[in-house]
């Protein structure tokens, strides 16, 4: 279904009284070329992340494994993956990806985590302590998707199992591992955001809304940690058709083009250094980085991308 197709629909029930903004300058297409694939300007190859500690929580498949296989090409020295599931197969991956690129081989840590379970992710920020000494970057991956049913359809368990997830075992992974994080290094936290949270589809209250409650956390991270070095943001890496992504509405799936390294390279590129102008905000990695940093100033300015109230 097409964005023209998909908002005649929404029309035709009465709502929303304004199309939605995935088709608008300010949403979707806020940069003039979109990539579906990884490119030049963010080739791994190119990002120095020799030295950095990295934890990707749900790195085992999907996207997250998909970050953790662009740190191991940038050069990242240290990589930590989690997963509720034994992922050890997946270290020997991500080993096998940094020799294949003719780098040293990281020490990658696979731990079993249910980041809903506060012991789980304490004992997992003790074993990367113990085992790494510091943590330059956590990427919080791990999420949820709920199947979109209408509100009186909807399994009541499943459709909180969005919140539990996207928010409080971002806040339990962030509760565990900042102490370690604020005692040096680069100490930065991106969250992995989706673009459902600009817009909403019929059936997406779970997903939709937790998501967009989860950049307000991340910028709630930043207020009150960031007088101590920590800087914050989310990104969307982009439509991926993944397990998760299973769960979207048939007529969406069709926008799921982009590829794991889209949004693995992405974000690979942006912590190779700290990007402080970045804190608090919120990025597509299907936008050309490269036309994002020549708005920097723009942006800057104009305390863009950020969640705010039009008025």
């Amino acid at each position: 279904m097409s964005s023209s197709d998909l908002s005649a629909s929404l029309r035709s029930r009465g709502y929303p009284p304004v199309q939605p903004n995935w088709v608008t300058p300010t949403g979707a297409n806020y940069t003039k070329t979109l990539h579906h694939d990884t490119y030049a300007y963010v080739d791994p190859s190119k990002s120095d992340c020799a030295g950095k500690a990295v934890l990707i929580t749900g790195g085992n498949k999907g996207i997250g494994k998909g970050i953790a296989t662009s740190y191991a090409k940038a050069g990242a020295s240290h990589i930590a993956i989690t997963s509720r599931s034994d992922c050890s197969s997946v270290a020997v991956d991500i080993k096998n990806v940094a020799l294949t690129a003719g780098l040293a081989e990281p020490r990658v840590l696979a731990l079993q985590v249910d980041v809903v379970n506060r012991a789980s992710v304490r004992t997992a920020a003790e074993a990367v302590e113990r085992e790494f000494g510091r943590l330059d970057i956590l990427i919080s991956n791990a999420g949820f998707l709920a199947h979109y049913e209408r509100l009186l359809d909807s399994d009541d368990d499943e459709w909180w199992q969005s919140y539990e997830t996207n928010v409080r075992g971002m806040y339990f992974v962030a509760k565990a591992f900042l102490p370690l994080m604020l005692k040096g290094g680069d100490k930065t936290i991106v969250s992995i955001a989706s673009s459902g949270s600009m817009h909403y589809h019929i059936g997406g209250s779970s997903y939709q809304v937790s998501k967009f409650a989860l950049l307000r956390l991340t910028e709630f991270l930043m207020a009150d940690h960031g007088d101590q070095g920590l800087l914050t943001y989310s990104i969307h890496p982009g439509g991926v058709a993944t397990d998760l992504s299973s769960s979207l509405p048939e007529q969406t799936q069709a926008w799921l083009r982009c590829t794991t390294a889209l949004g693995g390279d992405t974000i690979a590129f942006l912590t190779s250094r700290r990007q402080e102008w970045l804190a608090g905000r919120y990025l597509s990695a299907m936008w050309d980085m490269e036309e994002v940093f020549d708005k920097k100033e723009e942006i800057i300015d104009g305390d863009l991308l950020k969640m705010k109230m039009a008025f």
